[in-house]
């Protein structure tokens, strides 16, 4: 693959601990992928300086600060279809889905100061949701395996411990015959399947995302500083269903056809951080914002994982194995910072820059207190810190009136690899343009963005990796009434 992307390195269904979350988790967790309003997402999520727009609101607060009037703003059409193609030992793969979603609604209310010797013009209060994250994605990869196999973890997990004593990973394989004693030492095990080649395959989707409820609250000062303060709710809801196997095409082990593990890991939880902004008009063509993101905190977070291991033999009966894990955790994401500027132009168009700085190395797992075991995390948190560095994005977009009741708008956005010590190199890019039909009291809304980015997923801990590149085509339509 010729274009650039990014590359992390994900260990999907490898880790055999009993906490399933690790430092990847924290990371898919600490992510953003601002959607919102169709206007803000044709016009590159960009409106840092400029405002004006509900979802706006979750990047820089101050945005509300520049509402005159009431407003309303619903996004019930969000259509997105992933096309993700995977490289595994020269073999190419390609997955396609198409998922629907609801990314946007909410409300801004402005009243003006009653006091007419104060500088203070507007004051504005904001209730409402919009989607800051997208989990949504399918792959599908195989190849073979070069004399490695899954149940080589399952080894590595069961070795040490009495097989009357195992537990999750390594109790299923010995249920289902994938692993064994050797030698009669009760401690120690082996499994048919190590040293063959054999054809190795994993079919994965993914779906959810992180909704934020917002509740705002903006200023207008003389028309030249617009501040404001957004308290974020955040709703996360992930599930991953993952399918893999692992076959004998050359019929090289006795009696042994293919064992499939079937996942389905969901996570649930909900959040709060706080955000600060301002907007400064120091010209009548020029505007500057600044906005600041605490961390999000996460106090309750559950991962329900079952798994299934299903062995299906030439001539001994098929066995299988199933069993389920409950874990809770606290999560707490990194900080935010941005900064933009916007220009107006003969008030008939804007264009607005936007950077933004994450440092994901400043991620933190924590244990529950709501839960029977408490488990430290230092391992995970040592690798966050070392995996994960910072990250630098950049967004531009623009809008310009074409008529009295339509504009149009462009988008394009560049972020940096997360990635240091050589993990990973890569960019995403991020591209959008819209149209809008604006009237005095109802508008509409219509944006097409795309998105590329990439991952590189391990099957198993001591599988090749799996180049994956994924391309986003994402259709939205929003409705609004002013008044």
């Amino acid at each position: 693959m010729k274009k650039i992307f990014i590359l992390g390195i994900v260990l999907l269904m490898s880790a055999m601990s009993v906490f399933a979350q690790d430092e990847l988790d924290a990371f898919r967790f600490s992510q953003t992928d601002y959607a919102g309003t169709a206007r803000f997402m044709g016009a590159g999520s960009s409106f840092g300086a400029i405002g004006g727009d509900f979802s706006a609101l979750s990047t820089n607060p101050a945005a509300i600060g520049v509402f005159k009037r009431h407003e309303i703003s619903f996004t019930p059409v969000v259509i997105s279809s992933f096309n993700t193609e995977s490289v595994y030992d020269n073999a190419y793969s390609i997955a396609h889905r198409v998922r629907y979603s609801l990314t946007n609604l909410g409300m801004v209310f402005s009243w003006k100061i009653a006091d007419e010797t104060s500088k203070w013009k507007m004051a504005q209060f904001g209730f409402g949701y919009n989607r800051i994250s997208d989990f949504n994605n399918s792959y599908f990869m195989g190849g073979n395996s070069k004399g490695t196999s899954m149940t080589d973890d399952f080894i590595e997990s069961a070795n040490g411990t009495y097989w009357g004593n195992l537990t999750h990973d390594a109790e299923a394989a010995w249920e289902t015959w994938l692993i064994d004693t050797l030698g009669g030492e009760p401690q120690q095990y082996w499994s048919p399947l190590s040293n063959h080649d054999l054809w190795l395959s994993k079919d994965i989707r993914t779906k959810g995302g992180i909704d934020e409820m917002n509740f705002s609250f903006g200023g207008n000062y003389d028309d030249k500083l617009y501040v404001g303060l957004t308290v974020g709710v955040p709703f996360l809801d992930y599930t991953m269903n993952a399918e893999y196997t692992e076959r004998d095409l050359n019929d090289e082990i006795n009696s042994f056809d293919y064992y499939t593990v079937n996942d389905r890991m969901h996570t649930t939880g909900v959040g709060i951080n706080a955000k600060v902004g301002i907007i400064y008009q120091p010209v009548e063509f020029l505007r500057i914002g600044v906005a600041f993101h605490s961390p999000t905190f996460y106090n309750n977070l559950k991962e329900t994982l079952n798994r299934q291991v299903n062995v299906y033999n030439t001539s001994d009966p098929n066995s299988d194995w199933e069993y389920d894990n409950v874990s809770k955790y606290k999560l707490c994401t990194p900080l935010r910072v941005m900064g933009s500027v916007g220009f107006i132009i003969a008030k008939r168009a804007f264009i607005n820059a936007e950077y933004e700085f994450t440092d994901y190395s400043m991620a933190m797992l924590m244990s529950s207190d709501n839960y029977n075991y408490r488990y430290n995390y230092t391992t995970e948190n040592k690798n966050i810190e070392n995996n994960y560095g910072a990250c630098h994005s950049v967004r531009i977009g623009g809008e310009v009136t074409i008529a009295s009741f339509l504009v149009a708008r462009l988008g394009y956005g560049l972020s940096t690899s997360p990635y240091k010590n050589g993990v990973a190199n890569g960019l995403t890019h991020n591209a959008s343009c819209g149209i809008g039909f604006r009237g005095k009291y109802f508008f509409a809304d219509f944006a097409y963005s795309w998105r590329l980015s990439g991952y590189a997923f391990k099957l198993y801990n001591t599988s090749d990796v799996v180049t994956t590149q994924t391309q986003r085509n994402r259709f939205a339509l929003t409705l609004g009434w002013k008044f």
